[in-house]
C-alpha cells in the first residue's frame, strides 16, 4: 500500500426519516480487513449497512477517488455503483 492509498469500512445508519446516512468510518490496514469489519457490523446488527472501500489520492478520507470493495446490507445506490465489477 502506498502512502496515498487508504482502506476503510463505513457504516450506514437510518436517520429519523428512514433515509440512509453515513455513519462511522473505521480505518483498516488492508482490503481484507475492511471487508471483514464492514460485514461484521451488519451481521451483528450494529448497522443496517456497511461498505469496505479503498481511497486513492488526497490526504484524508474525504479527498481523492473512492473504490467500493464490498457492500453489505442496506447501502446507498451510489456506493454499490462505485464497485469496480
Amino acid at each position: 500500500m502506498s502512502g496515498s492509498e487508504r482502506y476503510g469500512a463505513m457504516t450506514f445508519v437510518r436517520d429519523r426519516f428512514g433515509q440512509l446516512r453515513e455513519g462511522r468510518v473505521y480505518p483498516c490496514s488492508d482490503g481484507e480487513v475492511a471487508r471483514k469489519v464492514a460485514e461484521d457490523r451488519v451481521e451483528k446488527g450494529w448497522a443496517p449497512g456497511a461498505a469496505a472501500f479503498l481511497r486513492r489520492g488526497g490526504g484524508e478520507f474525504d479527498e481523492g477517488e473512492t473504490i467500493t470493495l464490498a457492500a453489505f446490507g442496506d447501502v446507498p445506490r451510489e456506493v454499490r455503483d462505485q464497485m469496480p465489477f
